[in-house]
């Protein structure tokens, strides 16, 4: 758990930090069908949202072993391979939630701490349970947790693309 923490703490960090110098103009720039900073921003917070949902939730199915992905082959999907598109599931479009940075952040940073906050009190198990993920099939716990900061450093680096 303390690995986990640790991780999405610089995790969350290494966001803002990127991300906090740039003018309303940048982050709001469309270019052609492609997501602005701020949508990709929304769509990092709306990913984690449900994600805080699903590890919170009880399951009738539980594996033998704590990851089923792992890390390893998490990151080599989500981050080596990141040339190859994946197109997110509807429902993690972003919305037009946020119209800056700073509302951004704020919720960000409130949600991130909740569930740092709820694993550090146990609330959230890190346990064997299995939820599925809507296009990499099952997810124990751990692989939910691994893909939470996976998920956000490969849009960092598409944020640094367009720097």
């Amino acid at each position: 758990m303390e690995r986990y923490i640790k991780e999405l703490e610089q995790n969350t960090n290494k966001l803002l930090e990127t991300v906090k110098e740039y003018p309303i103009e940048k982050l709001a720039k469309k270019s052609g069908s492609e997501w602005s900073l701020l949508e990709i921003l929304e769509h990092i917070y709306i990913t984690d949202k449900v994600i805080y949902s699903i590890v919170s939730k009880s399951s009738d199915k539980e594996s033998k072993d704590k990851e089923l992905f792992g890390q390893n082959k998490l990151e080599i999907i989500l981050i080596d391979q990141r040339d190859k598109k994946i197109q997110s599931p509807y429902f993690l479009h972003p919305k037009g939630h946020f119209q800056n940075l700073s509302s951004f952040s704020s919720a960000f940073i409130d949600l991130r701490n909740s569930l740092k906050n709820d694993l550090i009190t146990e609330k959230i198990k890190i346990d064997n349970r299995i939820h599925n993920h809507p296009l990499l099939g099952e997810f124990t716990i751990t692989d939910w947790l691994n893909f939470i900061p996976l998920h956000t450093e490969r849009h960092l680096k598409q944020i640094e693309d367009t720097i």
